[in-house]
């Protein structure tokens, strides 16, 4: 992983993996699903370090961040960024999820 320094929070992201909605009736649509995904996100106010591209999936390592997007803070003299990572899925039974649909 990058050095970061700077604060840094921790949360996590539910997706519900799903079909292309399909006509039912004029108006009318149903979604198929076929369960969920959770994430593990960081997400940083301020750091001075990104992410190098050998720590995403697909560069030879079995997991790694799916995505990162972070930006230039303009406002201060240096290389100091904000954004965030999104770590490897974790395939879960949409049942799992405290959610009524």
């Amino acid at each position: 992983m990058a050095d970061h320094t700077g604060e840094s929070f921790r949360g996590l992201q539910y997706r519900l993996r799903a079909s292309t909605p399909m006509p039912i009736a004029a108006g009318y649509f149903v979604l198929h699903t076929f369960g969920a995904e959770l994430n593990e996100l960081t997400i940083w106010e301020c750091t001075t370090a990104l992410p190098a591209s050998s720590e995403f999936r697909g560069q030879g390592k079995e997991s790694g961040l799916t995505s990162a997007q972070f930006s230039r803070i303009g406002d201060r003299s240096g290389q100091y960024y904000q954004g965030r990572e999104v770590g490897p899925p974790i395939y879960i039974d949409e049942d799992e999820l405290d959610f009524n649909f």
